[in-house]
Formats: structure tokens, sequence, C-alpha cells
């Protein structure tokens, strides 16, 4: 999969999955975010757009979750989007690694 590839320090037994967002998924991720900031008092239209567009992407793509076991922290979680279109990793702050405590 790209997102081994790219990472390349991917440990054996790591556990990969993977959903793709077409348009539809996109459209209501936009929504969730639009209201998450509205809620968190964003009112100004253009700011509000910009900020959905910077959390977003506007093309479909893959969401990849990495799982590794183990180790001291327990199991960590990383997540990457991946273009569709050019298989590409897309930066972003997704990929910083998440414990998973529940």
């Amino acid at each position: 999969m790209i997102v081994i590839e790219h990472f390349g320090d991917v440990l054996p037994g790591t556990k990969c999955s993977a959903v793709f967002f077409d348009e539809e998924k996109i459209r209501r991720e936009r929504e969730f975010y639009s209201k998450l900031y509205s809620e968190n008092g964003v009112h100004d239209l253009d700011v509000l757009r910009s900020m959905v567009a910077a959390n977003v992407p506007a093309d479909p793509y893959w969401l990849v979750s990495l799982k590794s076991g183990g180790g001291a922290l327990g199991e960590v979680t990383r997540l990457h989007r991946v273009d569709d279109r050019t298989g590409k990793v897309l930066a972003d702050d997704l990929s910083r690694p998440r414990r998973n405590d529940f």
C-alpha cells in the first residue's frame, strides 16, 4: 500500500485498514466541520469556509489507519489521507500517532 511505501518504517504485524471518501462522504465531512466550527464561535462565512477547506480535501481520498500494537505506549494508531487520483499521501496533522486508551 502507498502509505507503507511512503513511510517505510511500518513494523510487521501492523494492522492496516482504509475507507474511501467519495464526493458524498466529503460533503458530509464538510458539513461536520462547518457545524463544529460554527458551534465554537466561528461565524464569519469566509473564515468558516477557509477553515473547512484547510481540513477537508476537495478530491476523493482514502483514509488509511495503521495500528501498531505492543510497546510501552500500548496500541498506537496513525491516520493518513491518500489522494485517490495521484496515490500521494496528503500532508496534514492526521499522521501524528494517537494512543488508544479506550
